[in-house]
């Protein structure tokens, strides 16, 4: 199959993968009426390009040949389609099917907005002292890869966000364990995760409570002892939590996620899909054997 080859750091050389354009191909179907234009395989290559080597459209449109006006329609199509989450929903539902094992890793991360202020969609963080947007994720640790993400404005609650991940995700995966920090400490949190995947191990650390804090009440050691009893405390799964700080560093550092000069949240949140679809065509330019079914 020939292709169009972007010039690109070597780094960043599964842009011309052809299993990359193969996967992209079977989603990006072209038109069968109107005018023939430029393939959207090779327009949403160019998009990637864009964001690793952060560039503006005019700079795209120097390398590419390719207006610039037409990347920035093409995007806008991307995201009245809603293409960018069906493509997303799709690559990790592939994953997970043939994954036997799953070690889920669940956070948040926020992101300031582009311009510093506030912005349609945007809210004020106290704890960041930032206007901006988060974006929920969970992982699996063994691929590194997102397999539900939300994003919302950025103060929304980080455990009241994993209940609505959990709930879109099926009791049909064969979830090993579930990580995450001190701020997802919540019973009806752990309960729910226990409800769906019965022999799931649950590693998330307790917080101390107000009876806690109180030197020798009488009820602060019992509540805290039977918060514990439904958890594991394998010392290797709080330590493999980390993984995903790593994750939203690379996805910030690398992929280039809050840096892109978009505004609003409708903007952010294709920018979050898109660049979950780039961490997952990176993977399958080096990993096919879990898409062979794309």
């Amino acid at each position: 199959m020939r292709y169009h080859h972007i010039p690109v750091f070597a780094r960043f050389q599964w842009l011309n993968s052809g299993k990359v354009v193969d996967v992209l191909s079977a989603f990006l179907t072209p038109n069968e009426r109107g005018r023939k234009g430029y393939g959207k395989t090779l327009l949403f290559r160019w998009l990637m390009w864009k964001w690793l080597m952060r560039c503006s459209y005019r700079d795209l449109e120097s390398v590419s040949g390719i207006d610039y006006s037409t990347f920035i329609k093409f995007r806008k199509r991307l995201m009245a389609s809603f293409c960018l989450p069906d493509m997303f929903e799709m690559l990790a539902q592939t994953l997970v099917a043939q994954c036997d094992d799953l070690k889920l890793i669940v956070d948040s991360s926020f992101v300031e907005t582009y311009s510093g202020h506030r912005e349609e969609g945007s809210e004020y963080n106290g704890h960041k002292e930032k206007n901006g947007f988060k974006v929920h994720t969970i992982i699996d640790y063994k691929t590194r890869l997102p397999v539900l993400q939300i994003a919302t404005p950025g103060a929304r609650s980080d455990f009241t966000l994993a209940h609505h991940l959990i709930d879109r995700a099926p009791p049909s995966w064969k979830v090993k364990s579930l990580a995450a920090d001190k701020g997802y400490d919540s019973e009806k949190l752990v309960s729910q995760i226990k409800e769906k995947w019965k022999r799931a191990k649950i590693a998330i650390p307790l917080r101390r409570t107000n009876q806690e804090k109180v030197a020798g009440h009488p009820e602060g050691w019992l509540n805290r002892y039977l918060k514990r009893l439904p958890r594991s405390w394998d010392p290797l799964l709080y330590r493999e939590r980390t993984e995903i700080e790593r994750y939203f560093s690379r996805k910030k550092n690398v992929f280039c996620l809050g840096e892109e000069k978009t505004r609003g949240f409708k903007n952010f949140e294709a920018n979050a899909y898109f660049t979950s679809i780039m961490e997952y065509l990176e993977f399958i330019a080096c990993w096919t054997t879990l898409f062979t079914k794309l």
